[in-house]
Protein backbone atom coordinates (compact mmCIF):
# COMPACT_ATOMS: atom_id res chain seq x y z
CA UNK A 1 0.00 0.00 0.00
CA UNK A 2 2.97 2.38 0.66
CA UNK A 3 3.54 2.27 -2.95
CA UNK A 4 0.02 2.68 -3.82
CA UNK A 5 -0.36 5.89 -1.94
CA UNK A 6 2.61 7.04 -3.73
CA UNK A 7 1.25 6.77 -6.67
CA UNK A 8 -2.04 8.81 -6.05
CA UNK A 9 -1.26 12.24 -6.45
CA UNK A 10 1.04 11.04 -9.80
CA UNK A 11 -2.83 9.93 -10.84
CA UNK A 12 -4.39 13.43 -9.66
CA UNK A 13 -1.92 15.22 -11.63
CA UNK A 14 -2.60 13.07 -14.82
CA UNK A 15 -6.51 13.54 -14.93
CA UNK A 16 -6.07 16.99 -14.52
CA UNK A 17 -4.86 16.59 -18.29
CA UNK A 18 -6.53 13.69 -19.66
CA UNK A 19 -9.54 12.51 -20.00
CA UNK A 20 -8.96 8.21 -18.42
CA UNK A 21 -10.88 5.61 -20.12
CA UNK A 22 -11.63 1.66 -18.80
CA UNK A 23 -9.48 -0.88 -20.61
CA UNK A 24 -11.82 -3.50 -22.69
CA UNK A 25 -13.81 -5.71 -20.38
CA UNK A 26 -11.65 -9.07 -20.15
CA UNK A 27 -12.77 -11.96 -22.36
CA UNK A 28 -11.54 -16.06 -21.02
CA UNK A 29 -8.35 -15.99 -20.95
CA UNK A 30 -7.63 -19.00 -23.58
CA UNK A 31 -9.18 -16.47 -26.20
CA UNK A 32 -6.06 -14.25 -25.49
CA UNK A 33 -3.21 -17.23 -26.23
CA UNK A 34 -1.79 -17.52 -30.17
CA UNK A 35 -2.89 -20.54 -31.66
CA UNK A 36 -0.09 -22.99 -30.96
CA UNK A 37 0.35 -22.23 -26.91
CA UNK A 38 -1.80 -25.22 -26.52
CA UNK A 39 -0.45 -27.65 -27.79
CA UNK A 40 3.14 -27.23 -27.98
CA UNK A 41 3.32 -25.30 -23.78
CA UNK A 42 6.06 -26.67 -21.57
CA UNK A 43 5.83 -25.70 -18.03
CA UNK A 44 9.40 -26.95 -17.97
CA UNK A 45 11.13 -24.43 -20.56
CA UNK A 46 9.22 -22.36 -18.47
CA UNK A 47 11.00 -22.09 -15.57
CA UNK A 48 14.30 -20.41 -15.07
CA UNK A 49 15.65 -17.17 -14.56
CA UNK A 50 13.97 -14.16 -16.54
CA UNK A 51 14.90 -10.05 -17.31
CA UNK A 52 11.08 -8.38 -17.20
CA UNK A 53 11.81 -5.77 -20.30
CA UNK A 54 8.44 -4.12 -19.69
CA UNK A 55 5.00 -4.18 -18.36
CA UNK A 56 1.63 -3.15 -16.95
CA UNK A 57 1.68 -4.18 -13.26
CA UNK A 58 0.60 -2.98 -9.69
CA UNK A 59 3.94 -1.97 -9.11
CA UNK A 60 5.31 2.04 -9.33
CA UNK A 61 6.61 2.82 -12.74
CA UNK A 62 10.24 3.97 -14.21
CA UNK A 63 11.58 5.70 -12.73
CA UNK A 64 10.32 4.77 -9.76
CA UNK A 65 11.38 1.00 -10.14
CA UNK A 66 13.92 -0.62 -11.79
CA UNK A 67 15.85 -3.72 -12.43
CA UNK A 68 13.14 -6.00 -12.37
CA UNK A 69 13.46 -9.89 -13.01
CA UNK A 70 12.49 -12.93 -11.89
CA UNK A 71 13.14 -16.67 -10.80
CA UNK A 72 10.51 -19.25 -12.15
CA UNK A 73 10.72 -22.70 -10.12
CA UNK A 74 8.41 -25.77 -10.15
CA UNK A 75 6.39 -26.63 -7.12
CA UNK A 76 4.69 -30.17 -8.38
CA UNK A 77 2.39 -30.48 -10.90
CA UNK A 78 -0.32 -27.88 -9.69
CA UNK A 79 2.02 -24.93 -8.85
CA UNK A 80 5.11 -23.06 -9.30
CA UNK A 81 6.34 -20.26 -7.80
CA UNK A 82 8.35 -16.82 -8.97
CA UNK A 83 10.54 -14.80 -6.70
CA UNK A 84 10.12 -11.26 -8.21
CA UNK A 85 12.58 -9.11 -7.46
CA UNK A 86 13.16 -5.28 -8.66
CA UNK A 87 14.22 -1.45 -7.07
CA UNK A 88 11.45 0.72 -5.73
CA UNK A 89 13.58 4.34 -6.04
CA UNK A 90 11.89 7.27 -3.81
CA UNK A 91 13.28 10.57 -3.14
CA UNK A 92 16.96 9.36 -4.46
CA UNK A 93 16.78 6.16 -2.20
CA UNK A 94 17.03 2.55 -3.61
CA UNK A 95 14.78 -0.07 -1.68
CA UNK A 96 15.09 -3.51 -2.80
CA UNK A 97 11.89 -5.65 -3.17
CA UNK A 98 11.11 -8.78 -3.64
CA UNK A 99 7.96 -10.90 -4.05
CA UNK A 100 7.20 -14.37 -3.46
CA UNK A 101 4.24 -15.16 -6.17
CA UNK A 102 2.16 -18.41 -6.39
CA UNK A 103 1.46 -19.52 -9.79
CA UNK A 104 -1.58 -22.16 -9.41
CA UNK A 105 -3.30 -24.02 -12.05
CA UNK A 106 -7.08 -23.76 -12.80
CA UNK A 107 -9.59 -26.19 -14.21
CA UNK A 108 -8.44 -23.95 -17.55
CA UNK A 109 -5.87 -25.26 -19.57
CA UNK A 110 -2.97 -22.62 -18.94
CA UNK A 111 -4.59 -20.37 -17.01
CA UNK A 112 -3.21 -19.85 -13.67
CA UNK A 113 -4.31 -18.23 -10.39
CA UNK A 114 -1.46 -15.77 -9.48
CA UNK A 115 -1.42 -15.38 -5.52
CA UNK A 116 1.45 -13.02 -3.74
CA UNK A 117 2.32 -14.77 -0.55
CA UNK A 118 4.65 -11.85 0.56
CA UNK A 119 6.80 -9.09 0.03
CA UNK A 120 10.23 -8.24 1.65
CA UNK A 121 11.53 -4.63 1.36
CA UNK A 122 14.60 -4.39 2.35
CA UNK A 123 15.25 -7.57 3.42
CA UNK A 124 12.26 -7.48 5.91
CA UNK A 125 9.33 -9.57 5.36
CA UNK A 126 5.73 -8.35 4.81
CA UNK A 127 2.83 -11.38 4.66
CA UNK A 128 0.31 -10.60 2.37
CA UNK A 129 -3.25 -11.67 4.24
CA UNK A 130 -5.07 -9.89 1.41
CA UNK A 131 -6.03 -13.01 -0.76
CA UNK A 132 -6.37 -11.71 -3.92
CA UNK A 133 -6.23 -14.15 -7.04
CA UNK A 134 -5.37 -12.08 -10.57
CA UNK A 135 -6.00 -14.51 -13.17
CA UNK A 136 -2.91 -15.16 -15.45
CA UNK A 137 -2.02 -17.07 -18.78
CA UNK A 138 0.34 -17.44 -21.51
CA UNK A 139 0.05 -16.00 -24.05
CA UNK A 140 3.17 -16.32 -26.63
CA UNK A 141 6.82 -17.49 -25.97
CA UNK A 142 9.49 -18.24 -28.40
CA UNK A 143 11.54 -21.33 -27.84
CA UNK A 144 15.22 -20.99 -27.58
CA UNK A 145 17.88 -20.39 -30.06
CA UNK A 146 20.03 -22.63 -28.50
CA UNK A 147 18.76 -26.21 -29.07
CA UNK A 148 21.00 -27.98 -25.96
CA UNK A 149 19.05 -25.32 -23.88
CA UNK A 150 15.02 -25.80 -23.34
CA UNK A 151 14.34 -22.50 -21.28
CA UNK A 152 11.92 -20.23 -23.26
CA UNK A 153 14.08 -17.32 -24.89
CA UNK A 154 11.04 -14.59 -23.70
CA UNK A 155 7.50 -15.41 -22.62
CA UNK A 156 4.55 -12.98 -22.02
CA UNK A 157 1.92 -13.22 -19.35
CA UNK A 158 -1.61 -11.58 -19.15
CA UNK A 159 -3.46 -11.23 -16.65
CA UNK A 160 -6.90 -9.57 -16.92
CA UNK A 161 -9.15 -10.17 -13.82
CA UNK A 162 -8.86 -10.47 -10.51
CA UNK A 163 -11.24 -12.29 -7.75
CA UNK A 164 -11.36 -12.60 -3.49
CA UNK A 165 -10.52 -9.24 -3.06
CA UNK A 166 -13.02 -5.73 -2.41
CA UNK A 167 -10.09 -3.12 -3.17
CA UNK A 168 -8.57 -4.25 -6.47
CA UNK A 169 -11.67 -3.30 -8.82
CA UNK A 170 -12.19 0.20 -6.77
CA UNK A 171 -8.41 0.86 -7.33
CA UNK A 172 -8.87 -0.70 -10.76
CA UNK A 173 -12.08 0.06 -12.25
CA UNK A 174 -12.74 -2.86 -14.73
CA UNK A 175 -10.60 -5.16 -12.85
CA UNK A 176 -7.01 -4.87 -13.32
CA UNK A 177 -5.64 -6.13 -16.67
CA UNK A 178 -1.53 -6.63 -16.62
CA UNK A 179 1.03 -7.74 -18.84
CA UNK A 180 4.65 -8.54 -18.48
CA UNK A 181 7.20 -9.49 -21.00
CA UNK A 182 9.64 -11.60 -19.85
CA UNK A 183 13.09 -12.13 -21.93
CA UNK A 184 16.22 -14.82 -20.85
CA UNK A 185 18.54 -12.63 -22.63
CA UNK A 186 20.17 -9.98 -20.67
CA UNK A 187 18.65 -5.82 -21.62
CA UNK A 188 20.38 -3.76 -24.34
CA UNK A 189 21.78 -6.47 -25.65
CA UNK A 190 21.50 -7.53 -29.33
CA UNK A 191 19.25 -10.54 -28.55
CA UNK A 192 17.39 -8.70 -25.37
CA UNK A 193 16.61 -5.57 -27.84
CA UNK A 194 15.40 -8.22 -30.63
CA UNK A 195 13.21 -10.12 -28.24
CA UNK A 196 11.71 -6.82 -26.66
CA UNK A 197 10.60 -6.74 -30.67
CA UNK A 198 9.59 -10.09 -31.24
CA UNK A 199 7.06 -9.60 -27.95
CA UNK A 200 5.30 -6.66 -28.58
CA UNK A 201 4.89 -7.55 -32.72
CA UNK A 202 3.23 -11.08 -30.81
CA UNK A 203 0.87 -8.51 -28.50
CA UNK A 204 -0.51 -6.67 -31.78
CA UNK A 205 -0.90 -9.66 -33.80
CA UNK A 206 -2.98 -11.56 -30.76
CA UNK A 207 -5.32 -7.99 -30.70
CA UNK A 208 -3.87 -6.99 -27.51
CA UNK A 209 -1.85 -3.52 -28.54
CA UNK A 210 -4.53 -1.31 -26.27
CA UNK A 211 -2.81 -3.49 -23.10
CA UNK A 212 0.36 -1.94 -24.27
CA UNK A 213 -0.87 1.76 -24.45
CA UNK A 214 1.42 3.90 -22.16
CA UNK A 215 -1.60 5.91 -21.33
CA UNK A 216 -3.39 5.32 -18.26
CA UNK A 217 -6.63 4.14 -17.74
CA UNK A 218 -8.91 4.56 -15.17
CA UNK A 219 -7.79 4.14 -11.53
CA UNK A 220 -4.02 3.54 -10.61
CA UNK A 221 -3.16 1.96 -13.37
CA UNK A 222 0.01 3.43 -14.70
CA UNK A 223 0.07 2.73 -18.18
CA UNK A 224 2.66 0.57 -20.31
CA UNK A 225 6.58 0.78 -19.21
CA UNK A 226 10.19 -0.26 -20.62
CA UNK A 227 12.33 -1.01 -17.90
CA UNK A 228 15.15 1.01 -17.51
CA UNK A 229 17.57 -1.70 -16.61
CA UNK A 230 20.62 1.09 -15.70
CA UNK A 231 23.92 0.49 -15.40
CA UNK A 232 23.54 0.09 -11.52
CA UNK A 233 21.45 -3.06 -11.84
CA UNK A 234 22.24 -6.04 -10.16
CA UNK A 235 20.56 -9.93 -10.30
CA UNK A 236 20.44 -12.11 -8.24
CA UNK A 237 19.56 -15.69 -10.45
Amino acid sequence: MKYLRALIPLLLGFTVQHTLAKHPACSDLISYQAEYVQSTYEKSSHMGFYYELAFRDLYPAPPNSDCQHTVKYEVDDSEYEEKFQFNVIEYGTTIPTETIISMKNTDENLVVDQVMENVTVMNHAIPSSSGTIFHTTIIAFSKSLNSEDPQYEWVVEFTCGSSNSKLIPLLFPGDFVGINLYSKSEPHSEQGDQNLKDMLEAIDDLGLSWATDPDHWIGLDSGFNVVPHGENCTYDS
